[in-house]
């Protein structure tokens, strides 16, 4: 009889154990579809611009996934607490998890080059605090402008905006938080004469932007308005840390990251940060190598009357000066690298009024 119970207890044990292991390899196998059909979702987005809500994050816990790119690898979904991870998703795009997700088309045009990124964000308020200059409406505006529009009836995941004043959430579009078009109607007409006091709202469920000339202890994401190059730093609550921003991407992504802490101490405005400087850097210097490349030879095959070819040498030299050792961390590197983008934009521009990029010519 003893040998009996034993017997049993053995297989009821081995019964429990199976199960509860089964269970858990099926939530893996099903997160880990969730995460393939997000990264195909992704994909469909950048590359046909229709955007869409992506919804299956509601199933399960996502909030530890964020994306991760080194240069010498496929970039990777994360997941920091689950046995599911290291998802590859080749397709570039700025992440941060929700239950529900808007998934949008966003591009950085340099002219010569359009850089596409994918964005993938859950229902959130920006709330700016901003100083009384141009410069700072800018900032804002530049933010605003590459972040998604969310107000079409379809979208179950809203993007809005606000002010911050003091105690107060300022909801400046008839009591409710602004959609984007609503909000860079009232960017448009500047500052005049608005003055904002550091916020001290209850921002729960918001992400609170500050833009000032002299960050201190603000909550949030603190931006200093850019240098004449669009060069500027960030700083981000509970970080040490000083960002370099060169692009409105920089900022879009240390915006919707925030100041929320992972297991390890990292901020998500740090990781997701990082992985689109990882994803961008790489490709500006690949682009600029093969633009120049391209100039070089229509310069030598070009029409001598058009007046083209020096123009395409002027542009060749300029983009030569992109290195692929820039470091997106240093002041003076993204001083140098926006320096060179600006003036290749310009010369681009040249060809492209001198009629120079024509069909005609084979380009």
């Amino acid at each position: 009889m003893i040998f009996g119970i034993i017997v049993s207890f053995t297989i009821l044990y081995f019964l429990i154990t199976y199960s509860g292991d089964y269970a858990g390899v099926q939530k893996d196998k099903q997160r880990a579809e969730i995460l393939v059909s997000f990264s195909h979702d992704v994909r469909s987005v950048y590359l046909t611009g229709i955007s869409t809500n992506f919804t299956y994050f509601s199933r399960y816990d996502f909030s530890s996934c964020f994306v991760n790119a080194t240069e010498k690898s496929i970039p990777e979904i994360i997941c920091l607490d689950s046995r599911v991870s290291r998802i590859p998703i080749e397709t570039p795009v700025i992440f941060k998890p929700g239950q529900q997700v808007y998934i949008g088309r966003d591009s950085l045009d340099y002219g010569w080059w359009i850089c596409g990124f994918a964005e993938a964000i859950p229902s959130t308020t920006f709330v700016f605090a901003p100083e009384n200059t141009d410069e700072a409406w800018e900032v804002m505006t530049n933010i605003v402008q590459h972040l998604p529009d969310t107000s079409d009836d379809w979208s179950v995941v809203k993007v809005t905006f606000a002010f911050c004043d003091g105690p107060q959430i300022l909801y400046v579009c008839g009591g409710r938080p602004c959609d984007k078009s609503d909000f860079l109607s009232i960017l448009s007409s500047g500052p005049l004469g608005a003055s904002f006091s550091p916020c001290t709202a209850d921002l729960k469920g918001k992400r609170l932007v500050t833009i000032s000339g002299s960050c201190g202890s603000e909550k949030g994401v603190c931006i200093n308005p850019p240098n004449s190059k669009g060069v500027g730093n960030a700083f981000v609550e509970g970080s040490g840390k000083t960002y370099v921003y060169k692009d409105p991407l920089d900022l879009v992504a240390l915006s919707v990251g925030g100041s929320e802490k992972d297991d390890f101490g990292r901020t998500e405005a740090e990781k997701i940060y990082g992985y689109k400087n990882s994803v961008l850097m790489p490709r500006i210097s690949l682009a600029a190598e093969v633009m120049s490349k391209r100039s070089v030879l229509i310069a030598g095959d070009i029409p001598e009357e058009t007046g083209c070819g020096a123009v395409y040498i002027e542009l060749s030299q300029v983009l030569d000066r992109i290195s692929p050792s820039m470091d997106y961390t240093s002041v003076s590197d993204m001083y140098n690298l926006n320096d060179n983008l600006n003036k290749a934009k310009e010369i681009y521009q040249r060809l492209v009024d001198l009629g120079c990029e024509r069909s005609e010519y084979g380009v």
